[in-house]
C-alpha cells in the first residue's frame, strides 16, 4: 500500500490547538505571539488538507467550533505530545543522556571485548542500550557505510577510504603450543622452526590469509592439518596435542574450556603486527553518545592491555 505524502505541518496543528482553546484568532495570536493572518491562513490551510471545517466564523463574535474540530482537537494534542516526547528522545541520545548503540565487532574479537565493555559503559549511563553484530570485516564495513552500525571494534586489515580508524593497540602474533610439544621446552621459537609441524589453523577471511603470510621468506606456506573459524575451537584443539596455532590477541587464560592446557611462545622473527581500533564511517556524524562510548573503549583497552616491548599482555584489573 503507497504512502500518502502528508499535506500539512507541526506548525498548523499547534496554531490550531491555540486557537481551539482560545476560540479567537486575535487571542491566538497574542498568546503565540504570531500575526493573527498567519494563524488565520494555517488553519485554513490545516481545514483544507484535512477537508473538514473546523471552526465556525462569527463576524462579531469569535470563532465556535465545529464537531469536526471536537473530535480533531484531542488527536491533535495525542500526536503534538508525541512529536515533543520525540524530541526529547532525540537530544538525550545526543547529550549521551539516552538511546542506543549498534555497535559491531569482529568474530574473533567480540568473547574476549565485548562482555567487560558493554556490562562497564553500561554500569556508568543506565540510560544506553546496545545492539550488537559480530561478523567478518566485510559485514562489518557494510554496516558502517550503510548507517545500521555506529562504529565497530576490529584490526586495522583492508580499511576502505570511508572508514576511518583509530588505533588502540599493535598485537604481534604469537604461537600457541600443546604443553608437550618438543618447541614447548623453549622461551622463544622461530617461524623456520615450525616448517612441517601439525598447523590448527584460525579459519577465518582475513586471519587465515595475515597468518600464513607470515611465513613469506622463510618457507613454506602453512598446510592446515585442522581448521576451525572458533579460536575457543582452535585453543582446544592445540591444548589437546593436534598442532600448534598462531593467534595476536592477548589471552587472559592459557587453560580451555575442557581443562587442558596450552603454551605461549613469542617469535624472535621480526612478524608483522595487526593494529585493534575503533573503525566508524567517515560519512556519518557520530551522536554524542557513541563518540562517549568510543572514548570510554579507548581509556579501557588500553588501560586493560599494556604495550610491553612492543607487545601488549593483559593487565590483571
Amino acid at each position: 500500500m503507497e504512502n500518502t505524502p502528508l499535506r500539512y505541518s507541526l506548525r498548523q496543528l499547534r496554531y490550531f490547538v491555540v486557537t481551539a482553546e482560545a476560540l479567537s484568532f486575535t487571542a491566538a495570536s497574542k498568546i503565540l505571539r504570531i500575526s493573527q493572518p498567519s494563524i488565520s491562513t494555517a488553519v485554513a490551510e490545516l481545514e483544507e488538507s484535512f477537508g473538514v471545517q473546523l471552526f465556525i466564523r462569527h463576524h462579531a463574535s469569535g470563532l465556535s467550533m465545529t464537531q469536526a474540530g471536537h473530535e480533531m482537537l484531542g488527536k491533535t494534542r495525542d500526536l503534538l505530545k508525541n512529536a515533543e516526547e520525540l524530541q526529547v528522545t532525540a537530544r538525550g541520545m545526543d547529550t549521551g543522556m539516552s538511546g542506543s548503540i549498534a555497535l559491531g565487532c569482529l568474530i574473533s574479537l567480540a568473547p574476549p571485548l565485548l562482555p567487560g565493555i558493554i556490562s562497564r559503559f553500561v554500569a556508568e549511563h543506565a540510560g544506553i542500550a546496545f545492539r550488537t553484530l559480530e561478523a567478518h570485516q566485510e559485514d562489518l564495513f557494510t554496516g558502517l557505510h550503510d548507517g545500521s552500525l555506529d562504529l565497530a571494534l576490529t584490526y586495522n586489515i583492508d580499511l576502505i577510504d570511508d572508514i576511518e580508524f583509530l588505533p588502540l593497540l599493535t598485537l604481534p602474533p604469537y604461537v600457541i603450543l600443546p604443553k608437550t610439544h618438543h618447541l614447548a621446552q623453549r622461551r622463544v621459537v622461530t617461524l623456520a622452526s615450525l616448517q612441517g609441524e601439525s598447523y590448527v589453523m584460525l579459519d577465518l577471511p582475513h586471519s587465515r590469509e595475515y597468518f600464513a603470510s607470515l611465513f613469506e621468506g622463510v618457507g613454506e606456506r602453512p598446510v592446515a592439518t585442522f581448521r576451525s573459524a572458533q579460536p575457543e575451537v582452535v585453543r582446544g584443539m592445540v591444548a589437546n596435542g593436534l598442532g600448534y596455532s598462531i593467534l595476536n590477541f592477548p589471552l587472559k587464560s592459557t587453560q580451555t574450556v575442557d581443562g587442558e592446557d596450552f603454551v605461549v611462545r613469542q617469535f624472535t622473527d621480526a612478524v608483522a603486527p595487526v593494529t585493534l581500533g575503533i573503525a566508524q564511517s567517515r560519512n556519518m556524524k557520530p551522536r554524542q553518545v557513541v563518540q562517549r562510548f568510543a572514548s570510554f573503549c579507548e581509556v579501557l583497552i588500553k588501560k586493560q592491555y599494556r604495550q610491553v616491548g612492543g607487545r601488549s599482555r593483559k593487565v590483571a584489573s
